[in-house]
């Protein structure tokens, strides 16, 4: 008796709840694209000149506009955008992003908000999806709309495909990247750039190229996640075993280089000419990264030299693409030796598509071994 009367008194209270709570979000929706709309009405009045306050973003001549130095730095929306303020799906806010106008007002339409309505209230001080801290001195990225609403139920959204849906999931959103680090400053510490969805189109305020797989010497952005990081247990780590340093080497004769490697599953290596820096690090069931390694040779003036070298010379290079044999050794021989001189050998190691190994921590050792050796 007495747990039916619980079980009653829980269902009453659960129907009773969801009125309120659906009465909040009424109020919110309708708050948010009022404030959009003022908002929008408050950028329209912008120029690049307008006084701002370092750290505030706004729209400026269509544009995604960030503070610096109390100056307005505009960086340009992806072709058929521009910059302008939505207001938030699922909390409270609005947020600053690159879209069509089309959208924007068909967004605003569906809180229930009017120009007419809006125009009577002061604009806000800055948009309350930027709970985001002030950023660095380079312009933090647009956030986009449905995901930075929190609006996963898109095109491949909840119901879909998550790698072919092109809506950012509710789940994968790290909410620590709208802070800045500057809540615990530390001396010399820099402002990181604030996202609230993931810097998602950060490419689209570069100016540069899309990297799309390919090696751009004149330098391009990126826009593939980070992907698995390597637990602190798992960090790889490599050692030469021949030469080892301060080793001769007979000039202009062949010699195998040898090194030995741990936690990297080696043999993993993709198409550099297609596919570089085009897919997320991976790690394997045992947490170690999927990728390879590769040896570069570079002659320096003497052991002791402390000229800076240049990475854009060297005497030899080579990707390691086989897996390591069963002792874990990595091997390659240099056809020809090299002419006498003073050298240094270092490893790179990679994950699969040629990013630089990611791992669980700032602090740790080299992850990668260096040796100098000479030629006689």
């Amino acid at each position: 008796m007495k747990s039916s009367v619980i079980v009653a008194l829980s269902m009453v209270l659960a129907v009773s709840a969801r009125p309120r709570y659906l009465g909040r979000r009424q109020d919110f929706k309708l708050k948010n694209g009022q404030d959009a709309i003022a908002l929008n009405q408050k950028f329209a009045t912008l120029t690049p000149a307008s006084s701002c306050t370092t750290g505030e973003q706004a729209c400026v001549n269509d544009q995604f506009a960030q503070c610096v130095n109390g100056k307005f730095q505009l960086q340009p929306c992806a072709g058929g955008t521009i910059c302008v303020a939505l207001p938030l799906v699922n909390s409270a806010g609005t947020s600053i992003t690159c879209d069509t106008a089309a959208d924007r007002d068909a967004r605003i339409a569906a809180t229930g908000a009017t120009a007419g309505a809006a125009s009577a209230a002061a604009p806000p001080a800055a948009s309350s999806a930027a709970a985001a801290p002030p950023a660095s001195s380079a312009a933090a990225p647009p956030a986009t709309s449905s995901a930075a609403a929190g609006n996963n139920a898109g095109t491949g959204g909840a119901t879909g495909d998550a790698q072919t849906s092109t809506t950012l999931l509710d789940s994968v959103i790290a909410k620590g990247f709208a802070q800045d680090g500057q809540a615990q400053p530390e001396a010399g510490q820099v402002a990181s750039l604030t996202s609230t969805n993931n810097f998602i189109n950060f490419c689209a305020t570069t100016n540069k190229a899309i990297t799309n797989g390919q090696q751009i010497k004149e330098g391009s952005c990126n826009p593939a996640p980070m992907g698995e990081i390597a637990a602190f247990t798992n960090m790889p780590s490599s050692k030469f075993v021949n030469p080892k340093n301060n080793d001769k080497v007979a000039a202009n004769t062949n010699f195998t280089i040898q090194m030995a490697i741990k936690n990297l599953e080696t043999g993993s290596f993709v198409n550099p000419n297609t596919n570089y820096f085009a897919a997320p690090q991976q790690v394997n069931a045992q947490g170690n990264i999927k990728g390879h390694s590769h040896v570069v040779i570079e002659q320096i003036d003497a052991l002791a030299s402390t000229t800076v070298t240049d990475p854009t010379k060297f005497a030899f290079f080579k990707g390691l693409n086989s897996p390591a044999d069963a002792n874990g050794v990595l091997s390659v021989v240099v056809t020809g030796g090299l002419p006498a001189g003073v050298y240094r050998l270092a490893s790179i190691n990679t994950a699969a598509n040629h990013q630089p190994a990611l791992v669980a921590v700032a602090q740790h050792g080299a992850l990668d071994d260096m040796i100098y050796f000479t030629v006689a």
